[in-house]
């Protein structure tokens, strides 16, 4: 750094803020990406079986899914300065289970259609509805914990 640049007090930003940055860039243009795919998907006329449009909504929704898990994992890049994000504690917390819950809800998918014994309808809808739960769980936890960010950077 020149010292001219060095004498007005401004510095360059460190690797780590750019790494934080880059990734959550990407997971929004992600997000972003696979909303879009989403709604075009939609708005295509219909088949007669609908699997096509079933396919589609799946491999958009696990672009998002991705998105968000990208987001997370790219916020979650520690700074030592000024130059990045900070995050509290609690913050980060949510931001880490941000990163797992929808990687291990995806993988329960595979292996526990194979592992499981064959269940009943009502336990099979059960077991659904609570993997949506995971599955959606993730992207909300990295949503609260930016709102919480922005709610105390307003104070």
């Amino acid at each position: 750094m020149s010292p001219a640049i060095r004498s007005k007090g401004l510095s360059t930003r460190s690797f780590r803020a750019y790494l934080q940055l880059g990734l959550a860039v990407l997971g929004m243009v992600v997000i972003i990406w696979g909303v879009f795919g989403l709604a075009t998907s939609v708005s295509l006329p219909r088949s007669d079986s609908g699997f096509a449009e079933g396919l589609g909504i799946i491999f958009y929704g696990v672009y998002v899914l991705g998105g968000f898990v990208v987001l997370a994992a790219g916020l979650l890049v520690p700074q030592r300065d000024d130059s990045g994000i900070r995050f509290s504690a609690h913050q980060r917390k949510l931001l880490a289970y941000g990163v797992v819950a929808p990687i291990v809800s995806v993988l329960v998918i595979p292996i526990g259609a194979t592992v499981s014994p064959p269940l009943t309808e009502p336990v099979i809808d059960v077991l659904v509805a609570v993997l949506a739960a995971l599955i959606l769980s993730g992207p909300l936890a990295t949503m609260t914990a930016l709102g919480l960010k922005l709610h105390s950077h307003r104070q």
